[in-house]
């Protein structure tokens, strides 16, 4: 069985979703669960003392993270539902890890390239 992202794909449903840690049994390691949906670009903090109309209390989601939502995480059965790291080898699940993957992966080649960039213009 792939090790799927279930937690981080949790956060970003529950952020959609209008409450950012309803799929997590604790919150002890959501800052680590956060980052890579941070780095992708898919949630936002959300700033000390925001009114909010919804649940959410850290994390917001983003355009990016609303659209990836709709394209790979709305259609979920009931075999995702509870907390994130009980939903399984989800079919529905392991495309959308994988479509998060090569999101990073483009992600993280824009930010190498945008280094080398500044790296560049210095040394000229």
């Amino acid at each position: 069985m792939e090790k799927l992202p279930l937690h981080e794909l949790g956060l970003l449903r529950g952020a959609v979703e209008g409450h950012d840690t309803r799929y997590f049994g604790s919150l002890l390691a959501l800052e680590q669960h956060a980052d890579l949906m941070l780095r992708a670009g898919l949630i936002a903090p959300i700033p000390a003392g925001t009114q909010r109309d919804d649940d959410c209390q850290f994390y917001e989601a983003t355009a990016a993270g609303c659209e990836f939502y709709a394209a790979h995480l709305s259609g979920l059965d009931e075999r995702a539902v509870g907390r994130a790291n009980a939903w399984g080898d989800h079919p529905q699940l392991v495309a959308a890890a994988r479509a998060l993957g090569r999101l990073l992966h483009a992600v993280e080649r824009v930010a190498d390239s945008a280094v080398v960039s500044n790296v560049s213009n210095a040394v000229d």
